[in-house]
Formats: C-alpha cells, sequence, structure tokens
C-alpha cells in the first residue's frame, strides 16, 4: 500500500500475480488461528515454500516485460532475491524456524516505516493519508510483537502468524488492486 511499491513496480497487467497470493494468505491465516498445533516447523516450511513461489511468479513478469519498462529489474531483483533465500533457507529447516520470527519482523518493521512515510509523502491523495498511517502503526505493532515473543511460546507464534496472514493478504489485495490498470487497452508501451 505505500507509494514506493507503485513507484517500483509500476502498473501492470500481470497485477493479478500479487492478487492471487492475496486470496491465498487469508484462509491458510484463519487455519492457523483455528488449529495451532499445527507445528511450527510446517510454518516455516510453508512460508519458504511461498517465497520461492514469489520469486518465481516475479521472474516471470521481469522475463515478458520489454527490457525498456520502468520497473523490471525491480521484478528481476526480487524474484532472483525471493527464491535465494527461499532454497538456502530450506536447505537447513531447524535454523529457518530459529530465525523465522526475527525475519516476520523486519519485513513488518521495513513496510511499516515505508507506511509511515507515504503518510507524508502521499500529497495526491489525502484522502488516504489516514489508511497510511494507520497500516504503518499496526505492522510496526506486529513488528514489535514478533521481536519481542518470538520463542514464548509455540501458541503466541502461531497466533501471530495466524493474524500476520490475514493482514498480509488483505495487504497484497489493496496493493493488486493498485497495480491494475484502468483497461488494457490504456496501458503504454512502459506500463507492461
Amino acid at each position: 500500500m505505500d507509494n514506493s511499491f507503485k513507484t517500483f513496480w509500476g502498473k501492470n497487467r500481470y497485477w493479478w500475480t500479487v492478487l492471487l497470493p492475496g486470496l491465498l494468505l487469508i484462509p491458510c491465516g484463519c487455519w492457523f488461528l483455528i488449529s495451532p498445533s499445527i507445528g511450527y516447523f510446517t510454518i516455516t516450511t510453508f512460508l519458504l515454500w511461498i517465497l520461492i513461489l514469489v520469486g518465481a511468479i516475479q521472474l516471470i513478469i521481469a522475463f515478458t516485460t520489454p527490457t525498456h519498462t520502468p520497473g523490471r529489474s525491480w521484478w528481476l531483483a526480487g524474484g532472483i532475491l525471493d527464491i535465494f533465500v527461499g532454497f538456502m533457507m530450506l536447505g537447513n529447516i531447524g535454523f529457518s524456524a530459529m530465525i523465522l520470527p526475527y525475519f516476520m519482523a523486519f519485513v513488518f518493521l521495513y513496510k511499516g516505516v515505508a507506511n509511515l512515510i507515504s503518510t507524508f509523502h502521499d500529497t495526491a491523495h489525502r484522502a488516504s493519508r489516514w489508511l497510511y498511517l494507520v497500516n504503518g502503526l499496526l505492522l510496526l505493532i506486529m513488528s514489535a510483537l514478533f521481536f519481542f515473543s518470538p520463542f514464548t511460546a509455540m501458541i503466541a507464534i502461531d497466533f501471530l502468524i495466524g493474524i500476520s496472514f490475514i493482514y498480509w493478504g488483505i495487504s497484497l489485495i489493496f496493493i493488486s488492486l493498485g497495480l491494475r490498470p484502468e483497461s488494457d487497452k490504456n496501458i503504454t508501451e512502459y506500463e507492461v
């Protein structure tokens, strides 16, 4: 939802590739809330495979857009990084499970700060500035919860991950709607 996401990634006819993980994350988050005994290693493995899938989707988008398209390099770099980190962490699940809360904390911290900065830089859409502010504050609270209670109780972490999945899914749905061009006919040569 932050402006940097839209600026770097640009409008794209493949906006649905961001929507799809968002739609999948919401039922997964509900499932984690309903059955917290699922197991911490299962959650870790699941997240790593999602990371690899998102990286593959980003690479597909990068290779199917023209080389002069703004934002193409961000899709390419993000895809390579996601796949690399995903496979490295799948190689050692124990280590991955140990650092998972801190990884999630840093992701939420980054997105929270980016949303707070967008609150002050989004002068074109004054009505949505409060949404950036609320989104940024909620993400910072989630980050603090992951930093300060990473290993206290598996149920607490399962609960936090379930809530995070639901929130992450909703955020991805709104981000994908922001990436969607008005119609395919209005896509210029730079907005592929």
